[in-house]
């Protein structure tokens, strides 16, 4: 469990330094993403994947490698969320741009290693699903 939990804290920083790149003026140019490439977008500037990135991908694996670390199994089912989120988020991505970078493949990736790491640890800890009723 603390590996996951690990892994999800990372995935944290990393759509905290994406966010921080969107929300900022100027700063997604400055890492290489010109806001040339929403073209295809129903939006103009980074502010609308910005927040996405901060509120969603932050805050939802800042939310599971905490109740990881407190040893709640739900954090795990909410780790499989989040890396089917990030996996979608990133299909978005090449839908909206019409192009696929070496950084989504890379993030796309991720997002299936940490759906499946946690999907393993749910199956080999045998967690319960959660809110789940039943009788004793």
């Amino acid at each position: 469990m603390k590996r996951l939990m690990l892994f999800d804290l990372i995935m944290a920083i990393f759509g905290a330094i994406g966010a921080g790149a969107a929300l900022i003026p100027g700063g997604a140019a400055s890492m290489g993403v010109p806001t040339d490439m929403l073209v295809h977008a129903p939006f103009n500037t980074f502010l609308v994947p910005g927040i996405f990135l901060l509120v969603v991908i932050f805050g939802g694996n800042l939310m599971s490698g905490i109740l990881l670390g407190k040893g709640l199994g739900i954090g795990a089912y909410l780790s499989v969320f989040m890396g089917f989120i990030t996996g979608v988020w990133i299909i978005i991505q090449w839908l909206l741009m019409m192009a696929i970078f070496p950084i989504q493949i890379i993030f796309m990736m991720i997002s299936l290693i940490q759906g499946t790491v946690a999907f393993w640890l749910i199956r080999n800890d045998k967690l319960p699903v959660p809110f789940s009723a039943y009788q004793h």
